[in-house]
């Protein structure tokens, strides 16, 4: 229908209708120099002659200006950006094959991911930035896949999702519009940075819809009456609730804060990777295992009375339902889509 087609492409609608709009007359102001008032994409060339754009040839030499000081030097920054795409592929592929996508094989995102590592090698060689999953962009892509409806479920309105497309076309497509946009450079220049940020900021809004950590910081602004009775409020005591809300939301401001606003934003990744221990010990410590059954629930089912029966099975098929390690990281994920949402116009 029309309304699903505009959900599944505003943002792409956005930024043409933005771009269009900041040529009409007036709305591009020019500077004192005359030049265009609206900052663009910067594209050093344009159209794009198929060669490097940088001063050099196709492929980098890691030996090139470097002594031996400064590679060992770069052991201590490349183990930065190990730990950041270690965390990113495992838990982007956590995510995308989450039990409320209700997926027949779970485990073959797996192949997406080792793909994207593969394709590291070649980075490298070519001496241009690897890609990497973005947190926001795996779920968002099976989630695009799924027939979607919203189910009031005890209390609180959830997106409940059937009938996922699982293929690999999409993703073979969306990789392939990536090298056509390199014949659309010229065009990609004529975009604002204003409007990139807004995308960027309309990501970061969408994603608080139906997180928890959201959810549960609005809880502390009703009355007890106006709460929904989802699990944790009937089940776990409101006070170590909110206990553990604030350390959630403390992890995620503190890594939000060091990673943008501080000269040591480079230890963003080892920040991210801490969060397995503070689960592990710290929070094992300072909440029992009854309560953390609801805060952090081995299953999503856990948290929602009205959820499929199917789920079970569903975390079965996929083989993650035990695994402890993957239940750290899936809380650790929390946090990590919240701060990884407001860098990802870095990435």
């Amino acid at each position: 229908t029309t309304r699903e087609i505009l959900a599944s492409y505003n943002m792409m609608l956005a930024l043409i209708i933005t771009t269009a709009l900041s040529y009409l007359p007036g709305v591009a102001l020019e500077d004192e120099n005359g030049n265009d008032g609206l900052e663009r994409v910067n594209i050093n060339k344009t159209p794009w002659d198929w060669q490097p754009s940088a001063d050099r040839g196709w492929f980098a030499s890691p030996l090139d200006g470097i002594e031996a000081q400064g590679i060992l030097g770069a052991i201590i920054p490349g183990f930065m950006f190990f730990a950041l795409f270690f965390i990113d592929h495992n838990v982007s592929s956590i995510m995308a094959q989450s039990p409320k996508f209700h997926l027949k094989k779970p485990p073959a995102y797996h192949w997406d991911f080792f793909i994207l590592g593969v394709t590291m090698i070649p980075c490298g060689i070519l001496g241009i930035p690897p890609g990497n999953g973005l947190i926001p962009q795996a779920p968002l892509h099976v989630r695009a896949l799924c027939k979607r409806e919203h189910k009031v479920i005890d209390g609180v309105s959830r997106e409940v999702f059937s009938d996922c497309q699982e293929q690999r076309w999409s993703s073979l497509f969306q990789a392939l519009l990536m090298f056509v946009a390199l014949l659309a450079l010229e065009m990609v220049s004529w975009i604002p940075v204003g409007s990139l940020f807004g995308i960027f900021l309309y990501l970061g809004i969408v994603a608080l819809d139906g997180n928890d950590i959201m959810e549960r910081i609005l809880y502390t602004t009703q009355i007890t009456e106006s709460r929904p009775t989802t699990p944790i409020m009937q089940n776990v005591p409101w006070r170590t609730t909110q206990f553990y809300t604030f350390i959630q939301a403390a992890c995620g401001t503190t890594i939000f804060a060091v990673g943008h606003f501080s000269d040591v934003g480079y230890i963003f990744p080892v920040m991210v990777a801490a969060l397995v221990p503070i689960r592990s010990y710290l929070v094992h410590a300072l909440f029992s295992e009854e309560d953390l059954k609801f805060l952090d629930p081995h299953e999503e089912n856990t948290q929602s009375n009205g959820a499929d029966d199917d789920d079970d099975d569903n975390v079965n098929a996929g083989g993650e339902g035990d695994d402890d390690a993957v239940r750290q990281t899936q809380h650790a994920s929390d946090d990590l889509s919240d701060s990884d949402n407001g860098r990802v116009h870095d990435a």
